[in-house]
């Protein structure tokens, strides 16, 4: 697709960007998502520098990218052992159904 021209504010600050058009709704969710980390940083902490605050946003969501990206890898292996499974037993019935004959 092309790229498109947004602008985005995080943390009070603009920033223009060039992306994708495919990807510019993403962008604009995880902007959304960055901000609502920080005002609820700014809110439950007494953190005066922004800096700070981004800092702990982004240790937070890069956690919790870490702890899905394992689940997902957790999940991934063991959709591959039941297909590994399944096609072990497949094997098995064409062997059986050619020894039948």
């Amino acid at each position: 697709m092309s790229d498109v021209n947004i602008k985005v504010e995080i943390a009070g600050s603009v920033f223009p960007l060039k992306v994708n058009s495919n990807d510019e709704k993403n962008i604009k969710e995880a902007v959304d998502l960055i901000n609502t980390k920080i005002a609820e940083f700014e809110k439950n902490y007494a953190v005066k520098d922004k800096k700070d605050v981004l800092a702990m946003v982004m240790l937070q969501l890069v956690a919790e990218l870490y702890k899905k990206a394992n689940t997902a890898e957790g999940e991934l292996s063991h959709l591959k052992q039941l297909f590994s499974n399944v096609e072990d037993m497949l094997i098995k019935h064409i062997e059986d159904v050619k020894n039948i004959s």
